[in-house]
């Protein structure tokens, strides 16, 4: 996992060509101007999704992983915190979602920290990761997730 201020997300190229696809595009586009939607950016390599919502307090929410798919999360709007574990400490709750690239999760290990605008967050698939939860209270958020095929080829096979 990869928290940081949003000025500093062009030091993270070079992990892999997907990533600095993302993050290319991010740089070079106004990304509050787009409707809430998905956006294919190269094939199924990096799908840009827009989503608003209201965050939810943390009885609601779940921790949730990928497989084959690393997520970059911006919000452009609002703030909510974000929980965070290493997905080898947690159980999972259910099934994987092949076609939809997702598992849940439960338990108690990790932190949290603000996402806010200023700030992003990378989600590797050993990250789980409990996104729109309240920060100090419910929060109307705008956010934009990066989709970005994770292959450990182009990660150099160590992520």
């Amino acid at each position: 996992m990869i928290f940081d201020q949003l000025d500093k997300l062009k030091i993270y190229k070079g992990i892999s060509k997907n990533i600095d696809c993302a993050i290319d595009y991010l740089l070079d586009n106004d990304i509050s101007i787009l409707a809430d939607g998905s956006y294919p950016i190269e094939t199924d390599n990096v799908i840009v999704n827009v989503m608003s919502y209201a965050t939810k307090t943390l009885p609601e929410a779940a921790f949730e992983a990928h497989r084959k798919y690393i997520d970059i999360q911006i919000l452009i709007q609002g703030e909510e915190r974000c929980y965070y574990a290493p997905l080898d400490a947690l159980v999972a709750s259910g099934s994987f979602n092949e076609e939809k690239d997702i598992g849940f999760y439960e338990g108690k290990e990790g932190g949290s920290f603000p996402l806010k605008p200023d700030n992003f967050a990378i989600f590797f698939p050993h990250d789980a990761h409990m996104p729109s939860c309240n920060l100090i209270g419910k929060s109307e958020v705008r956010k934009v997730v990066v989709k970005i095929r994770h292959s450990k080829a182009t990660l150099g096979g160590g992520i």
